[in-house]
Order: structure tokens, then sequence, then C-alpha cells
């Protein structure tokens, strides 16, 4: 498993993400996002968590349908069966989702370090790298969390 390092090879943290934050993600939409640089974040990692919950989706179809199913249909109709398989879908998907989160983060580390940087932040804790002074080796030392990365890295950089 990959293990995610700051310029110096250092072991880091990968920013972490609030409730509210976790909320709008959930939605699945980019566009709904306020912050830019999760916005970014997310287009990387969206193809990935799209696959993720569709076979938590089907891990809760099948368990419904070979372990529930046999018990409502009878008892409650087509409809209502229908109805409670949909959300057993809708939720398993959800809980592969969020508990595989930081893990599909995790592997996607230096896409996400490089947005971040690129939004002058730091990767491991998201604090605002403005006015930082290269240190040993030409690299900033997050004040925050202590995270090294190269000068050069942090802030936009023009596209070729």
């Amino acid at each position: 498993m990959f293990k995610p390092s700051d310029d110096r090879d250092n072991p880091c943290k990968i920013a972490d993400l609030s409730a509210k934050q976790i909320a709008w993600r959930a939605l699945g939409l980019p566009s709904v996002t306020p912050n830019p640089v999760l916005k970014a974040e997310e287009k990387r990692t969206a193809g990935i968590e799209i696959a993720v919950t569709i076979v938590g989706g089907l891990v809760g179809w099948t368990l419904w349908s070979v372990l529930i199913t046999q018990y409502t249909r009878p008892r409650f109709g087509i409809l209502i069966d229908f109805v409670a398989l949909s959300t057993c879908c809708f939720v398993v998907g959800m809980v592969f989702w969020y508990f595989l989160l930081n893990r599909i983060r995790r592997e996607r580390f230096p896409r996400i370090a490089e947005i971040y940087l690129s939004a002058g932040k730091c990767p491991a804790c998201a604090y605002k790298l403005d006015g930082l002074k290269p240190e040993q080796v030409g690299c900033g030392v997050c004040p925050e969390c202590g995270a090294a990365w190269k000068h050069e890295r942090i802030g936009p950089h023009p596209k070729p």
C-alpha cells in the first residue's frame, strides 16, 4: 500500500476532510463543491470513487436478493421489496465509498499533492503556505505539520 510522503521522503498524512466537505463530496457533483481545491481533487478521484460505490451497490443488491427478498416479497409485494432493495443498494454503496475514501485519497496522493501545492496549501494539513521561505535542500517546511515541500512546487504555475 502506498504511504504518502513529503518531498524529503518523510511520511505524512493527507489533509483531512471536514464533515461538510465529505457531505459535498458524497453528492458526487464537483460543480457543487464550493472549495476549488477539493473540486480539483474530486475530479482526479471521481472515477475510482464511482466504481467503489457501484461495487458496494452490487454487494448490497446481492445480499438483499439472496438473504431478504424471499421474506419481504411475499409479505409486502414487489413494489415495497424493490424500494427496500434500492435503499439497501444505496446505503451499502455509500458505506463502501465512505470507508474506502481515505484509501483512494492515499493511493492518489501524488496527484492530490500537486493540486494542494499549486493552490499554495500544504497537502498534509491544508495550511496556507504563503510567504514560506525555502530552508535546506530548497524545501519549505510547513509551520503547522512539519512536512517539507520543494519551494518551486508551491503556488500557481503557468502552463506551457
